[in-house]
């Protein structure tokens, strides 16, 4: 009953999106040289871009959401990513322009694989039947035939930027790739003041008590190594004391016979190995980390530290990496994951990810500026840092750069596109019947 359903809404679709037969090509929208591209292509794009921002949290199935203004010349957000979609064929036709002039041309073995494609999708969606697939294809503006035909135009693309830029943009400098990243990336840096913690061990001052193992019996110190390190106003901060009297009674035999401090005005903690201390944490029945949740009351101090702790840091990265490790309740990401900070460009990550809020906050931040963002999970403080100089080439940082060369050929083609771009026209009363309201969302084709 469900696909039958599904399949009469998917005709009813069938009848307002311009298909007017079920091997139709589609009306012409877009011309470039001798490539056409139709309505129903252009259709099929707009729904892969509302299924991008429906996996993004965006509300597309709410027509208030379409129906917003986004700027006060009247563009509604329907407008726009319309606009949008329509900008990049444009710019994919004026590379079909360029296919053209370099005497380019699909396979055979190519255009089967296609077709094996086609082949492979009647058979698992349509259930054997390109009718079906035709009438679920219909919700996206297109058909069978469209489908093929948007394969076609995007392989063509693929074999277009392998001749220009090489195998995966091989042909790509690493001086171009600098530029790109120059130009395009920022760099920022995170710590973490969470809204819980795994229950473990603390001391008297409520710092968590560092081991030098799991057996719990010895207190790791902070190394002689790591203090002789530091400038001398900041060794100078480092005491040692025999543990006896008011020393032994406020912390116990387990800390030894001498106990290293750290002394900052009226601040006297002890001076654990932060970095290669174990902590002793709390398990249940199951051998599982106990979680607690801090009090609203604790919280509010808390957002108080995270907000000063931004204050101190604006400007200061040295600083703000301190904090970050001494603080942070995740500062093992930042060692592991990110040493010298994270990476973004614009897309990296999509919006409803944690680095495609880092990613958005970290834009709007000058070099040197913090700001603090409540999560889920706590707080988060941010502070934007000035690009360093081929860090894309790093080892270090190579998670944070996968796409930087795939960016910046897709940013080298639009700028030989753009030259071609008065050399393709569009179809504009055709373009008036049809919007990004009138298809589906698709993740699938």
């Amino acid at each position: 009953m469900k696909k039958k359903l599904i399949t009469i809404l998917a005709v009813c679709l069938a009848c307002v999106l311009l298909l007017s037969a079920c091997a139709s090509h589609g009306k012409t929208l877009i011309k470039a040289g001798k490539q056409e591209i139709s309505v129903n292509v252009f259709q099929l794009y707009l729904s892969r871009m509302k299924g991008a921002l429906a996996q993004a949290g965006n509300a597309v199935t709410d027509a208030n959401y379409w129906n917003t203004y986004i700027s006060t010349d009247h563009t509604t957000t329907a407008d726009f990513y319309t606009s949008q979609v329509l900008e990049g064929l444009k710019h994919i036709a004026a590379a079909m322009i360029m296919y053209e002039e370099y005497g380019l041309s699909l396979s055979d073995a190519v255009e089967d694989e296609i077709d094996a494609w086609i082949e492979k999708l009647i058979e698992s969606d349509g259930e054997g039947s390109k009718a079906t697939l035709n009438s679920i294809l219909a919700a996206y503006g297109a058909n069978v035939t469209v489908l093929r035909d948007a394969a076609m135009i995007e392989a063509k693309l693929s074999q277009l930027k392998e001749y220009l830029y090489g195998q995966g943009g091989n042909l790509i400098a690493d001086t171009a790739l600098e530029e790109y990243y120059k130009s395009t990336y920022y760099r920022g840096y995170q710590m973490q003041i969470a809204n819980y913690y795994y229950d473990h061990e603390k001391d008297v001052n409520d710092i968590a008590i560092r081991y030098t193992d799991d057996t719990y019996k010895k207190v790791a110190y902070l190394s002689q190594s790591a203090i002789d390190a530091l400038d001398e106003a900041e060794r100078a901060k480092y005491v040692t004391v025999d543990n006896t009297g008011a020393y032994l009674e406020k912390y116990g035999e387990k800390y030894g016979d001498k106990i290293l401090l750290y002394r900052d005005g009226e601040t006297e903690v002890v001076a654990y190995d932060k970095e290669n201390g174990v902590i002793h944490y709390s398990l249940d029945s199951k051998g599982e980390y106990i979680i607690k949740q801090y009090t609203e009351a604790e919280m509010q101090a808390r957002y108080e530290r995270a907000k000063q702790i931004a204050a101190e840091c604006v400007g200061d990265e040295a600083k703000f990496l301190k904090y970050a490790t001494e603080v942070s309740d995740n500062s093992d990401f930042n060692s592991t994951y990110a040493p010298n900070g994270m990476y973004f460009s614009v897309g990296s990550y999509t919006a409803d990810t944690v680095f495609g809020t880092f990613s958005a906050e970290l834009a709007k931040l000058e070099v040197g500026g913090t700001s603090v963002l409540a999560s889920d999970s706590g707080y988060y403080i941010l502070m934007r840092a000035e690009l360093d100089t081929g860090a894309w080439q790093k080892e270090a940082n190579s998670r944070w750069f996968t796409t930087l060369r795939g960016f910046t050929l897709e940013y080298m083609l639009q700028q030989k596109t753009a030259t071609y771009l008065d050399r393709v026209s569009v179809d504009e009363e055709l373009l008036k019947t049809v919007d990004i309201t009138t298809v589906s969302s698709n993740i699938r084709y």
